[in-house]
Order: C-alpha cells, then structure tokens, then sequence
C-alpha cells in the first residue's frame, strides 16, 4: 500500500475519535448551469463533508460529464472529490483515457460501477457499450496503478446492493472487487432495520470499509416514487406510512430527517462513515440531521 495515498486522501484520513466519514453526492446538472450544485458544493463544505461525489449519468439520462464536473468542484471549492464511472457507455480504450485524464486533473477517488441500463424508450438510437462489469473495469484501474499510476495511485471502490434476493452472492461480489482493488464500499440506501442488518452482515463476512447510504426521502410521494421506480431501493411500506398524504415541505422534511438519524444510529457501530444523498439537491436538511445526532 502507498502510505502518501491513505495520508493525504480524504478516504484515509485519521477522523477523530468516534467521527465517521462523510460523503455526499451531488448529481451534475443536465443543462450548462451548474450554478446550483457548485452552492450546494461550497454549502457543504461549511460542514466539513469529507467527499463529494458525482454520478455518470444515472438512469442512462444524460447529464454534465462526472469527471469534468469533479474537476471544476475540486478547483473551485478544494474539496475532496470522487466521480463515479461507469462501465455503461466507454470501451476499454476510452475508460484508460479517462483515468489519465482525470489524473493529470489531479482526480484521484473514483467510485467503480457497471452502471444502469440505457432507458426502453431510447434504445433505438442509444446502445450500450458494457465492455465489461465493474469488476473488469477496476482490473483495469488496479494495472494502471502498477504501470502509470505507481507513485500515486488511483483509490477506487463500488457499489453494494444489500437488497439482492441471495445475499450470499452480493456478498461474494464485493470479495471479488476487494480482490481488483476496491478499498472502500457504498451501498444502496438504507430505510429499514432489515436492510441495516444486511449491511452489517457484508461487513462481517468481507472486513470491507462501508459508507451506509442513507437518502432522507422529503414527502410520501418521493417515497412511493423510490419504491416504485428506482431499481435496488427498498422503501417498505411501514417508511412510506411515516409520511403525512398531505403533508407540507417542512413536515415531510422533518420525517425523511428523522429516518436518516435512525438510520445512522442503527448502524454507528459497524458503519465506517455515510453517503448521503438528497431529493431535489436538498443539501441543507445535512445540517439538521447532523445536530440531530
């Protein structure tokens, strides 16, 4: 292990006693302003997030590029950064590209993932690529660490679904990617006891640094919305009989906050730290739900 990764790179660094990471993500925009996300950005930061991380496209639906936007977040605000990559849309010979652009960008933290599928209705124009699945591309991350990367090598890790039917399997994929080099895990978020419990039982059977994600849903039809439309969420139906049918912005808030801080507490003591992310680019319920702990 290079001891300058783990002692400069926020995914490493020593946290005071009992203080967990914190990572937030912030989708890029899908048009040319980004002024938005970069005020949520320097909002954050006033809280000490520890990371900021941006997806690849999610939902196949095209947004600024990951890369790009965690340079100009990096730039603007110094903030450690980490965008996701995909395997969705790029061969092989584009994702090394990749890499050594965002390295010589100074991007060093990358979260790995096979990525969703190109939408039904505009598979007629758009195909996939999917050279490979996660696990290829971090093989490709790890010899690029020994070729180009060795005085400063790249800190990937990937995703966890701990609501796979078989959690054996999940299990068994996270060993695979900690074998290509993943150094640090995200998992879907988590609504329910049951889903803690998995995560903590990934924890157990892999050693794996895990970031307990957690999405403070805002209003009842955010949480039917979840269930219904976004593939690996489990938002149980006791979550969604939590939210008022007529509740407003500041009611439906205060519920999604107080599931996070259960959420949190539930899993302080196997946890080693949080990915949150917020409906609608509401950053600041961070705040309240930090005092709340």
């Amino acid at each position: 292990m290079n001891n300058k990764k783990h002692t400069e790179n926020a995914f490493f660094a020593n946290k005071e006693e009992g203080k967990k990471l914190i990572a937030v993500e912030l989708a890029p925009p899908v048009n040319a302003d980004d002024e938005k996300l970069l005020d949520a950005a320097r909002f954050l930061k006033t809280l000490g997030v520890d990371a900021l991380t941006f997806p690849d496209s999610p939902s196949g639906r095209t947004r600024v590029d990951s890369v790009l936007m965690a340079v100009k977040v990096s730039r603007e605000t110094g903030m450690c950064v980490m965008p996701h990559i995909c395997c969705r849309d790029k061969n092989a010979i584009a994702m090394q590209s990749v890499f050594l652009g965002a390295y010589i960008n100074d991007i060093r933290n990358f979260l790995i993932i096979t990525g969703d599928p190109v939408p039904t209705a505009a598979r007629q124009t758009i195909k996939p690529v999917f050279n490979f699945d996660s696990v290829g591309l971090m093989n490709i991350a790890r010899d690029m660490n020994g070729e180009s990367f060795k005085e400063s090598p790249l800190v990937y890790g990937g995703a966890i679904n701990q609501g796979r039917k078989n959690l054996d399997v999940e299990i068994n994929r996270v060993k695979k990617k900690m074998e290509a080099g993943a150094e640090f895990f995200m998992t879907q978020p988590v609504f329910t006891s049951d889903a803690a419990q998995r995560v903590r039982r990934i924890k157990q059977e892999t050693g794996a640094r895990i970031l307990c994600g957690i999405m403070p849903l805002i209003s009842r039809r955010n949480a039917v919305f979840m269930r219904d439309e976004i593939a690996g969420v489990d938002v149980s139906d006791e979550i969604i009989e939590r939210y008022p049918e007529n509740a407003g912005r500041e009611e439906g808030e205060a519920v999604g906050a107080a599931i996070a801080v259960e959420i949190v507490k539930e899993t302080k003591a196997f946890a080693d730290g949080y990915y949150f992310s917020f409906p609608f680019h509401r950053v600041y319920l961070l705040e309240q739900i930090l005092k709340m702990l």
